[in-house]
């Protein structure tokens, strides 16, 4: 589905985005019981990603004490055949965990939405968007931004044959898990109904890592989101790895905790000084100083909870681009409980002055703990 330069796959996915119409409500008007469901923070994928945090998790009954609702729970007929597919991802990709395939699941979700156009839209002509063209072009996942996506791309490929569904619902589903899988990694409300792709995406929408702060602004313009919006959706970078940009430094992570979805990517790119092992893309580095950008990226430094609303939004939005959201249906319900980390932080020793650290120090093995429990029956 996208179409992007070479220099592009650096950047392609520093932004990302999935979801469908409840059964009452539409998706920017969600149930209750969505609503309820969503919050926290986030992570993604290599060469760019998403981000959020705790908050509630999936459904509220028949999930045996570990957050994962199951079918006999459901409350919509529609969302039933869905919580076996969510089990394949979760279970037979991810394995439960934030790993690659999680992460390039998370990043392929952006690649697959990212080449929407307003414009294009506007002038009748064929259009990017949420549809999982990725996963049924052959000749997508080889363009050179794509580079990395081809082992996630076919390991979701068999699904919408074996379940019978559409790939675009598949991709946009994996990308929601894939945040869902790195502990912190918020709730995004999730939609089914899309139709089958029927255009191939448009080449050389998305900028390189390198094109100046208001070009990237005016490109995430013309997909429909605020520059507040992007400054949250860059923050899937928190889970994601370079391997394309300098292929000497590669696999190296855009922050120092990535296999959490937390706030630490906002602050450490920022700092003057950089954490050994990791990598800065220009294109972040610039949003972090720049005028136009740099207030709406300083609102997620060390705001865990904020940043988790906010990436949730955006991804939603994203997971909508170029779909007929009257048509599709919120099955949010099937998704586990989001890992909230306020849970899992070492005690800070600044606590006797009450201050609060800006990144949370998480504890290895309450994460580890925290793991077994809400993903148990996916490891």
């Amino acid at each position: 589905m996208r179409s992007l330069s070479v220099p592009v796959l650096a950047f392609l996915l520093v932004l990302l985005f999935g979801v469908v119409a409840p059964a009452s409500g539409s998706p920017h008007n969600p149930s209750p019981g969505a609503m309820k469901r969503k919050g926290g923070d986030g992570g993604g994928g290599d060469d760019g990603g998403n981000g959020g945090d705790g908050g509630d998790g999936g459904g509220d009954s028949g999930d045996g004490g570990n957050g994962i609702p199951t079918v006999d729970g459901a409350k919509n007929p529609a969302c039933i055949p869905w919580y076996a597919i969510r089990d394949a991802i979760m279970g037979g990709i991810y394995h439960g965990r934030c790993g690659d395939p999680a992460r390039a699941a998370v990043r392929l979700a952006f690649h697959d939405a990212g080449t929407f156009s307003l414009a294009l839209e506007a002038a009748g002509l064929p259009n990017g968007g949420a549809d999982g063209s990725m996963l049924v072009d052959p000749n997508e996942v080889l363009r050179a931004e794509n580079n990395g996506l081809q082992n996630i791309v076919s390991l979701l490929q068999p699904l919408p044959v074996q379940f019978n569904v559409t790939p675009g619902d598949v991709l946009h589903l994996a990308g929601v898990l894939g945040v869902l899988a790195c502990p912190g990694g918020p709730v995004i409300n999730t939609y089914i109904g899309r139709k089958a792709p029927t255009n191939i995406a448009p080449d050389g929408l998305l900028p390189n890592t390198n094109s100046p702060v208001p070009v990237l602004t005016d490109r995430f313009a013309d997909m429909g989101f605020s520059i507040r919006e992007l400054m949250a959706l860059i923050g899937a970078h928190t889970a994601g790895k370079q391997r394309f940009v300098n292929l000497a430094l590669a696999p190296s992570s855009f922050d120092s905790t990535v296999d959490i979805w937390d706030v630490r990517f906002y602050s450490e790119t920022q700092s003057s000084s950089l954490v050994a092992g990791t990598f800065r893309l220009p294109s972040d580095v610039n949003f972090s100083h720049n005028a136009t950008t740099q207030k709406d990226y300083n609102r997620f430094v060390g705001k865990q909870d904020d940043w988790g609303r906010e990436y949730a939004d955006a991804h939603e939005k994203m997971s909508l681009l170029g779909v007929d959201q009257t048509t599709l249906t919120d099955c949010t319900e099937i998704l586990p409980l989001s890992i909230d980390l306020k849970d899992l932080a070492v005690s800070s020793s600044d606590s006797d002055s009450g201050k609060q650290p800006t990144d949370p120090v998480i504890d290895p093995v309450k994460l580890e703990a925290a793991i077994q429990k809400y993903r148990s029956i996916w490891l």
